[in-house]
């Protein structure tokens, strides 16, 4: 049996005045819904502006025959969370130092400095910046290229993404991105190889692109490559051609990206943006992905 809510509500404007709504009945998709939730939709299906505090009021459900789509169906966007949890400890790559997280002021030591009640926690973290899901600026490979505070911001968010699929390939060569719209769109390389993040696997053997897809990608004109591989480059030798072909073309890269099975072949947005540090190239993201929802 379908579920429907019933409520009164109570919408007061910034500018003065308000507006009230009596027995309103509305279908949901599951058998409750929050009052955040149904104040969003009331105050967008209404249109209204200069809105101030809403209250949902006198709220209960029923079970009835639906009348229209469910209104918590309706969100136009979907975020998939590509990014891997850093953690005290977490070794992203072996010979680099794990990060350490702990309080510079613990709530205990907080208590006295402020009103009866009132506690808080300041963080102390010290982390290499190569740590988790990261991006990597021209400075990472060139002394004079640009560092994270000087990237644009459109260049880290709402790029138009592809997805390449290349599980179980070790070599990704140009035969993987041929055929494609490639051109101004982060390109993001699902290779699988994410299940193995946070076990000895992970550093061995990882899928890598090759110099001559390097090349191809930069000659097309793409804006960012990511991948959920332990490096973008061969870590078996010490060059790293693929780096040094990218970001000398300022193009970024995402390494230890994860979820990607979860991406559409294309249609979609993709988002890595780091703080705004100088003389930095290099840094964790939180990485995700805009998908349209049906």
């Amino acid at each position: 049996m379908d579920h429907r809510v019933v409520f009164d509500f109570d919408i007061e404007f910034t500018n003065g005045g308000g507006i009230q709504g009596q027995d309103f009945r509305l279908d949901i998709a599951g058998e409750t819904i929050s009052d955040a939730e149904l104040a969003d939709y009331i105050v967008k299906d209404l249109r209204l502006l200069m809105v101030g505090k809403v209250s949902i009021l006198n709220k209960f459900y029923i079970q009835e025959k639906h009348k229209r789509q469910p209104v918590d169906q309706l969100s136009p966007e979907l975020l998939v969370d590509l990014s891997h949890t850093i953690f005290d400890g977490l070794v992203t790559y072996k010979g680099l130092p794990a990060p350490v997280i702990c309080d510079f002021l613990s709530r205990e030591d907080s208590i006295g400095k402020y009103e009866e009640g009132t506690e808080f926690q300041i963080g102390k973290i010290e982390m290499v910046s190569n740590t988790g899901t990261y991006i990597d600026c021209p400075f990472h490979r060139y002394a004079h290229g640009k560092d994270l505070s000087e990237v644009e911001l459109e260049a880290f968010a709402n790029l138009d993404a592809v997805t390449i699929h290349a599980a179980g390939a070790l070599e990704i060569g140009i035969e993987f991105f041929q055929n494609l719209e490639i051109r101004n769109k982060a390109v993001i390389v699902n290779t699988g190889w994410s299940k193995n993040w946070n076990t000895e696997a992970y550093f061995e053997n990882h899928p890598f692109l090759t110099r001559e897809a390097a090349e191809y990608l930069r000659d097309c004109g793409v804006k960012l490559v990511g991948i959920d591989s332990h490096n973008i480059d061969d870590t078996r030798g010490n060059s790293r051609p693929v780096h040094t072909i990218l970001l000398g073309a300022e193009i970024l890269i995402v390494e230890h990206l994860c979820n990607l099975d979860k991406l559409p072949a294309s249609g979609y947005l993709f988002s890595a943006v780091p703080p705004k540090f100088k003389g930095v190239g290099t840094f964790p993201v939180r990485a995700f992905a805009t998908l349209a929802k049906a």
